[in-house]
């Protein structure tokens, strides 16, 4: 049973941040590195935590944490009042805030996701520096090992992916066959070859795509061959073949092919952070969140 304090009326920010990263780390060294202190000081701020609340909000098991019930709460509720001190001091000082930011994305994500925000983004930071890098997935994570971006955002059902550790936040999404109307869709699907639209090498779609296709014996046509998203879109409108896209990517005028053919394995859309984290640059990475989150979770 707890103990009420009335010090818990006025929780501390600091404790909850420490709280919310050490859950987000999945770990109290991870927690300290991301926080810049010693080990030993992030425990003895959850248990300044604890005894605010007056009852424990992690479990241990070996390595291994997990949040109880009170946890759950504290976790849910310090994040939204983490959130809102963050956008009031943003208000406060975003005509002092300064920097550069430099952000790799791919194309697909970069038009559907990334575009709306930017022009509010520019208008809040106007003396925050942005230099966006579209490019395919593996292209990215080539210049991201090269320490050419403080953020990227990747693609990997089908990469291997080192750097765990800096993943701030990941989102799956369906990947599909799509086309221009079911009448064709229909048609291809009893013909001898598949025709498909799809992106040139390195390319994670396009690998899938071919892999799932030959191990369900359909041999595929590569009809049209772009890196451009807008110009795959073009390519399906044209009825020149099927394309894999993300189910959220998909226009409301093409349609998903939904038998016949191989299911695709989802999407896991991961962002990442630079080793050594430009201040600035996590307030963009916080608007990216945002975005993502609003259309897939």
């Amino acid at each position: 049973m707890s103990t009420f304090d009335p010090d818990a009326l006025y929780l501390d920010l600091p404790l909850l941040r420490t709280f919310i990263t050490v859950v987000d780390q999945q770990g109290f060294s991870l927690a300290a590195n991301e926080l810049h202190r010693t080990q030993s000081a992030i425990s003895q701020q959850i248990k300044k935590l604890e005894q605010m609340v007056g009852q424990p909000l992690l479990n241990k098991s070996g390595r291994s944490i997990s949040m109880t019930d009170a946890g759950k709460k504290v976790y849910q509720y310090g994040w939204q009042i983490l959130r809102v001190e963050q956008k009031l001091r943003e208000e406060l000082f975003s005509d002092e805030i300064s920097g550069r930011v430099r952000l790799g994305i791919p194309e697909d994500l970069a038009t559907h996701y990334l575009l709306p925000i930017l022009a509010r983004f520019r208008e809040q930071f106007p003396r925050i520096q942005l230099a966006v890098e579209c490019d395919l997935t593996e292209r990215l994570y080539k210049n991201y090992q090269a320490n050419e971006y403080e953020l990227v955002i990747l693609k990997h059902e089908q990469l291997n992916v080192a750097y765990h550790h800096r993943i701030f936040k990941t989102w799956y999404d369906p990947l599909v066959w799509v086309g221009r109307d079911p009448e064709e869709c229909a048609r291809w699907q009893q013909s001898e070859r598949i025709p498909v639209i799809v992106s040139p090498e390195p390319c994670v779609y396009r690998r899938q795509v071919l892999h799932k296709l030959a191990a369900d014996r359909l041999a595929a046509d590569l009809t049209y061959v772009s890196e451009s998203y807008n110009s795959k879109l073009f390519a399906i409108r044209a009825g020149i073949g099927l394309a894999a896209l993300p189910k959220s990517l998909v226009p409301e005028d093409c349609v998903i092919v939904e038998e016949g053919l191989p299911t695709l394995s989802a999407t896991q859309i991961s962002l990442f952070t630079s080793e050594i984290q430009a201040k600035v640059a996590q307030f963009l990475r916080d608007r990216i969140v945002e975005s993502f989150d609003a259309q897939l979770l």
